[in-house]
Protein backbone atom coordinates (compact mmCIF):
# COMPACT_ATOMS: atom_id res chain seq x y z
CA UNK A 1 0.00 0.00 0.00
CA UNK A 2 1.39 3.35 -0.95
CA UNK A 3 0.02 6.75 -0.56
CA UNK A 4 -1.13 9.12 -3.25
CA UNK A 5 0.23 12.59 -3.61
CA UNK A 6 -1.15 14.69 -0.78
CA UNK A 7 -3.03 17.07 -3.01
CA UNK A 8 -5.35 19.11 -0.88
CA UNK A 9 -8.92 19.25 -2.05
CA UNK A 10 -9.94 22.76 -3.04
CA UNK A 11 -12.96 24.43 -1.43
CA UNK A 12 -14.63 24.41 -4.83
CA UNK A 13 -14.14 20.64 -5.19
CA UNK A 14 -15.33 20.05 -1.64
CA UNK A 15 -18.46 22.16 -2.19
CA UNK A 16 -19.17 20.37 -5.48
CA UNK A 17 -18.84 16.95 -3.86
CA UNK A 18 -21.08 18.06 -1.02
CA UNK A 19 -23.72 19.35 -3.45
CA UNK A 20 -23.68 16.06 -5.39
CA UNK A 21 -23.87 13.72 -2.38
CA UNK A 22 -25.62 13.30 0.95
CA UNK A 23 -22.27 13.68 2.73
CA UNK A 24 -20.99 16.40 5.02
CA UNK A 25 -17.70 18.16 4.36
CA UNK A 26 -16.06 16.26 7.21
CA UNK A 27 -17.26 12.92 5.81
CA UNK A 28 -15.90 13.81 2.36
CA UNK A 29 -12.54 14.80 3.83
CA UNK A 30 -12.40 11.58 5.86
CA UNK A 31 -13.13 9.52 2.73
CA UNK A 32 -10.51 11.52 0.84
CA UNK A 33 -7.94 10.77 3.53
CA UNK A 34 -8.76 7.05 3.52
CA UNK A 35 -8.71 6.90 -0.28
CA UNK A 36 -5.31 8.62 -0.39
CA UNK A 37 -3.87 6.17 2.15
CA UNK A 38 -4.89 3.29 -0.12
CA UNK A 39 -3.81 4.88 -3.41
CA UNK A 40 -0.78 3.68 -5.33
CA UNK A 41 2.32 5.70 -4.46
CA UNK A 42 2.69 8.91 -6.42
CA UNK A 43 -0.83 9.00 -7.87
CA UNK A 44 -3.08 12.05 -7.70
CA UNK A 45 -6.37 11.02 -6.04
CA UNK A 46 -8.51 12.08 -9.01
CA UNK A 47 -6.45 9.85 -11.32
CA UNK A 48 -6.01 6.90 -8.96
CA UNK A 49 -8.20 3.83 -8.70
CA UNK A 50 -8.56 1.21 -6.01
CA UNK A 51 -9.30 -2.47 -6.44
CA UNK A 52 -12.33 -4.30 -5.09
CA UNK A 53 -10.01 -6.07 -2.64
CA UNK A 54 -8.77 -2.73 -1.29
CA UNK A 55 -12.30 -1.39 -0.84
CA UNK A 56 -13.69 -4.60 0.64
CA UNK A 57 -10.85 -4.63 3.17
CA UNK A 58 -12.09 -1.39 4.75
CA UNK A 59 -13.37 -2.08 8.28
CA UNK A 60 -16.83 -0.80 7.34
CA UNK A 61 -17.17 -3.48 4.64
CA UNK A 62 -14.89 -6.27 5.84
CA UNK A 63 -17.56 -7.83 8.08
CA UNK A 64 -20.49 -7.25 5.73
CA UNK A 65 -21.71 -10.54 4.22
CA UNK A 66 -22.67 -8.64 1.04
CA UNK A 67 -19.35 -6.80 0.55
CA UNK A 68 -18.77 -8.48 -2.83
CA UNK A 69 -22.21 -7.34 -4.04
CA UNK A 70 -21.69 -3.82 -2.68
CA UNK A 71 -18.35 -3.57 -4.46
CA UNK A 72 -19.76 -4.93 -7.71
CA UNK A 73 -22.64 -2.44 -7.74
CA UNK A 74 -20.50 0.64 -7.08
CA UNK A 75 -17.34 -0.19 -9.04
CA UNK A 76 -16.66 0.36 -12.70
CA UNK A 77 -14.92 -2.63 -14.28
CA UNK A 78 -14.01 -3.84 -10.76
CA UNK A 79 -12.08 -0.67 -9.86
CA UNK A 80 -13.07 2.35 -7.81
CA UNK A 81 -12.35 5.98 -8.52
CA UNK A 82 -12.61 8.52 -5.72
CA UNK A 83 -16.03 9.51 -7.09
CA UNK A 84 -17.17 5.86 -6.99
CA UNK A 85 -16.25 5.65 -3.31
CA UNK A 86 -18.08 8.93 -2.62
CA UNK A 87 -21.16 7.61 -4.43
CA UNK A 88 -21.11 4.45 -2.35
CA UNK A 89 -20.65 6.39 0.89
CA UNK A 90 -23.45 8.75 -0.09
CA UNK A 91 -25.97 5.93 -0.59
CA UNK A 92 -25.03 4.44 2.79
CA UNK A 93 -25.20 7.86 4.49
CA UNK A 94 -27.78 8.50 7.17
CA UNK A 95 -28.94 11.49 5.10
CA UNK A 96 -29.65 9.56 1.87
CA UNK A 97 -33.30 9.46 0.88
CA UNK A 98 -35.27 6.24 1.37
CA UNK A 99 -36.01 5.76 -2.35
CA UNK A 100 -32.30 5.81 -3.21
CA UNK A 101 -31.49 3.36 -0.41
CA UNK A 102 -34.26 1.01 -1.54
CA UNK A 103 -33.06 1.12 -5.14
CA UNK A 104 -29.53 0.18 -4.13
CA UNK A 105 -30.70 -2.37 -1.57
CA UNK A 106 -32.56 -4.17 -4.35
CA UNK A 107 -29.43 -4.22 -6.50
CA UNK A 108 -27.07 -5.21 -3.67
CA UNK A 109 -28.93 -7.44 -1.30
CA UNK A 110 -31.78 -8.75 -3.31
CA UNK A 111 -31.38 -9.45 -6.98
CA UNK A 112 -28.29 -11.65 -6.63
CA UNK A 113 -28.82 -13.62 -9.83
CA UNK A 114 -29.53 -10.32 -11.64
CA UNK A 115 -32.74 -11.43 -13.36
CA UNK A 116 -34.60 -8.30 -12.29
CA UNK A 117 -36.57 -10.04 -9.55
CA UNK A 118 -36.04 -11.50 -6.12
CA UNK A 119 -36.85 -15.15 -6.58
CA UNK A 120 -36.56 -18.12 -4.24
CA UNK A 121 -32.91 -18.65 -5.21
CA UNK A 122 -32.10 -15.03 -4.27
CA UNK A 123 -33.98 -15.29 -0.97
CA UNK A 124 -32.21 -18.50 0.00
CA UNK A 125 -28.82 -16.95 -0.77
CA UNK A 126 -29.72 -13.84 1.26
CA UNK A 127 -30.83 -15.94 4.24
CA UNK A 128 -27.64 -18.00 4.16
CA UNK A 129 -25.48 -14.87 3.95
CA UNK A 130 -27.34 -13.17 6.78
CA UNK A 131 -27.04 -16.25 8.96
CA UNK A 132 -23.40 -16.58 7.87
CA UNK A 133 -23.74 -20.27 7.08
CA UNK A 134 -24.54 -22.66 4.27
CA UNK A 135 -25.76 -25.21 6.81
CA UNK A 136 -29.32 -23.96 7.13
CA UNK A 137 -31.66 -26.95 7.05
CA UNK A 138 -33.65 -27.31 3.85
CA UNK A 139 -36.96 -27.19 5.74
CA UNK A 140 -36.05 -24.02 7.61
CA UNK A 141 -34.72 -22.36 4.46
CA UNK A 142 -37.89 -23.23 2.55
CA UNK A 143 -40.13 -22.09 5.43
CA UNK A 144 -38.34 -18.74 5.67
CA UNK A 145 -38.47 -18.25 1.91
CA UNK A 146 -42.16 -19.13 1.79
CA UNK A 147 -42.90 -16.77 4.70
CA UNK A 148 -41.05 -13.85 3.10
CA UNK A 149 -42.77 -14.37 -0.24
CA UNK A 150 -46.13 -14.80 1.51
CA UNK A 151 -45.70 -11.43 3.21
CA UNK A 152 -44.32 -9.49 0.23
CA UNK A 153 -45.31 -11.18 -3.05
CA UNK A 154 -48.43 -9.18 -3.87
CA UNK A 155 -49.13 -10.78 -7.26
CA UNK A 156 -48.38 -14.36 -6.12
CA UNK A 157 -45.84 -15.07 -8.88
CA UNK A 158 -43.30 -16.52 -6.38
CA UNK A 159 -40.88 -13.62 -6.84
CA UNK A 160 -40.62 -10.00 -5.85
CA UNK A 161 -40.50 -7.21 -8.38
CA UNK A 162 -38.79 -3.95 -7.50
CA UNK A 163 -42.15 -2.38 -6.62
CA UNK A 164 -43.02 -5.28 -4.28
CA UNK A 165 -39.59 -5.01 -2.67
CA UNK A 166 -40.01 -1.24 -2.36
CA UNK A 167 -43.40 -1.73 -0.71
CA UNK A 168 -41.98 -4.26 1.77
CA UNK A 169 -39.00 -2.03 2.65
CA UNK A 170 -41.22 1.01 3.13
CA UNK A 171 -43.05 -0.94 5.84
CA UNK A 172 -39.82 -1.94 7.59
CA UNK A 173 -39.09 0.49 10.42
CA UNK A 174 -35.44 -0.59 10.74
CA UNK A 175 -34.51 -0.43 7.07
CA UNK A 176 -33.19 3.14 7.03
CA UNK A 177 -31.06 2.58 10.13
CA UNK A 178 -29.70 -0.77 9.02
CA UNK A 179 -28.77 0.31 5.48
CA UNK A 180 -25.93 2.51 6.70
CA UNK A 181 -22.19 2.50 7.02
CA UNK A 182 -21.03 4.62 9.90
CA UNK A 183 -17.34 5.12 9.21
CA UNK A 184 -15.09 5.04 6.14
CA UNK A 185 -11.85 5.24 8.10
CA UNK A 186 -9.12 2.64 7.96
Amino acid sequence: MGQCIRHPMSWEELEEYQALTFLTRNEILCIHDTFCKLCPRGKYYKEATLTMDQISSLPALRVNPFRDRICRVFSHDDVFSFEDVLGMASVFSAQACPSLKIEYAFRIYADINENGFIDEEDLQCIIQRLLNTNNVGDNLLQNLTTHILGESDLDNDHMLSFSEFEHAMSKSPDFMNSFRIHSWEL
